[in-house]
């Protein structure tokens, strides 16, 4: 009896990695998180603001170059953006690999959209001293199915990077809908002192 529910836990836990992750696609069939948010009583050039600050966060990691792009006039914002996987070891984890994807705000009243597309995979192996660096030249699209050797590590992967761009969106959503409350300070001017 104590076998068979052993069995059942782990066959139900195993279980639960293997199910496939369903990314959003475009026409083309890349992988793109895309949204109108709507957010009534918002003035755009307050969204613009809001939108800015986040955008001003994001960063590429291991990158001497800033890749914001600020359009003024259409109430526009891109940048590129990149955060680590972690694989997991028999003793510690370590970096399985780095992804890189673009991201994009528009800003109307009352309104957003984001569109968060051109997800690349960098693997990371360990070098001759023992730490993790990027193998150079060697970015995978994350559409892009691999061997069945690699499949179960890949799904992993995957299922990670959906959850962090989940987080990214959610983490959007909360720049956004803040608002600065201005006070009014008063100056009390003293004509006898």
């Amino acid at each position: 009896m104590l076998r068979f529910t052993l069995f059942l836990f782990f066959g139900i836990h195993l279980n639960t990695f293997s199910q496939e992750i369903d990314f959003p696609t475009d026409d083309t069939g890349k992988y793109t998180f895309i949204e109108v948010v709507e957010l009534t009583g918002m003035k755009k050039d307050l969204l613009f603001e809001n939108g800015k600050k986040f955008m001003k966060k994001i960063k590429v990691l291991n990158s001497k170059t800033g890749y914001l792009r600020v359009d003024n006039e259409n109430y526009e914002i891109y940048n590129r953006g990149s955060f680590y996987v972690y694989r997991i070891g028999s003793v510690k984890k370590g970096i399985g690999g780095a992804v890189e994807y673009d991201i994009k705000l528009e800003f109307k009243d009352d309104k957003y959209r984001y569109t968060i597309a051109n997800f690349m995979f960098n693997e990371y192996r360990k070098n001759r001293y023992g730490k993790f660096e990027p193998v150079n030249g060697k970015y995978t699209p994350l559409e892009k199915e691999v061997s069945t050797l690699n499949k179960k590590e890949w799904d992993k992967h995957r299922a990670v990077i959906y959850e962090k761009t989940r987080e990214l969106i959610r983490n959007l959503y909360g720049q956004m809908i803040y608002e600065e409350e201005k006070k009014n300070k008063k100056v009390k001017t003293i004509e006898e002192w």
